[in-house]
């Protein structure tokens, strides 16, 4: 299952027999909500959510915050743990995922996540910045 800007109560009804009968259960990510142009939307995390109260089932997530996809990063460049960072807005998956993944991690909070949502988390950024127009200059100004 993935974000689906197509959902309907039918396919949630699909979805509910077959995980009745205990099919595999696979989802891309655990993201609750999805930004647009005129602000959020539900994601796979939230209809996840609702078929669990449905159903009981939870599905295998294979996106953030699992490592997988920062372990193939740093494989595929060539990069060590301590030179790798993971930026993103979402502790719950970004952050998550970079910490899952023993590397740094960069928060901005230019999209979903707050610093109360920070203040709340027990997954904890090392870094965090406005935007990514913040960390630039800092970059741009202590290299």
């Amino acid at each position: 299952m993935g974000f689906d800007t197509e959902l309907n109560f039918q396919k949630l009804e699909d979805a509910c027999i077959l995980l009745n009968k205990w099919v595999d259960y696979i989802a891309t990510n655990p993201d609750w909500v999805c930004p647009t142009w005129y602000g959020f939307v539900p994601d796979c995390g939230s209809v996840s959510q609702m078929l669990f109260n449905a159903t009981k089932r939870k599905p295998i997530f294979i996106r953030k915050p699992e490592p997988t996809m920062a372990y193939l990063a740093m494989e595929k460049t060539g990069f060590k743990a301590k030179e790798t960072a993971l930026m993103g807005d979402r502790l719950y998956t970004d952050i998550a995922c970079g910490v899952n993944a023993g590397i740094s991690t960069i928060f901005v909070l230019s999209g979903e996540g707050t610093m109360k949502d920070v203040e709340a988390s027990e997954t904890k950024p090392e870094f965090i910045y406005q935007n990514i127009a913040e960390l630039f200059e800092e970059l741009k100004n202590n290299i």
